[in-house]
């Protein structure tokens, strides 16, 4: 890894499993590099990690419970928005083991703004 890259950060808001899915490999790829990976999870993509979805998710290696799997193995930090959440009336006891919901957008925007992390948008 650059030592001018302190992690990649993806923010996340799709919907669109196939490219939830590429993002989720991508940042297993940056993991197995030694690369740190974030997520930011907001808007429609805070519903990938609920127990009741993945439960319900087909297994398998190229699957979205297969990619997400994968990459929080691996180390991705997983942060979903508390405002969505909020917004989609869940419940921090909604979401998988390993996830964080008590940060929203303005708890990263120094993460943003840090010329150290390389912010990829997924949505």
């Amino acid at each position: 890894m650059s030592s001018a890259i302190k992690k990649m950060l993806f923010i996340v808001t799709t919907n669109d499993e196939e490219t939830f899915r590429a993002s989720m490999l991508n940042a297993s790829n940056l993991l197995a590099s030694d690369v740190p990976v974030q997520f930011f999870i907001s808007q429609h993509s805070c519903h990938y990690f609920t127990k009741k979805r993945l439960e319900a998710a087909p297994d398998g290696p190229k699957t979205v419970k297969g990619r997400l799997g994968d990459a929080m193995k691996l180390g991705a930090q997983i942060i979903i928005c508390r405002t969505a959440v909020a917004n989609y009336g869940l419940e921090p006891e909604d979401f998988i083991e390993g996830v964080d919901v008590t940060k929203g957008w303005m708890d990263i925007v120094d993460e943003q703004s840090d010329p150290l992390v390389k912010v990829v948008w997924v949505g």
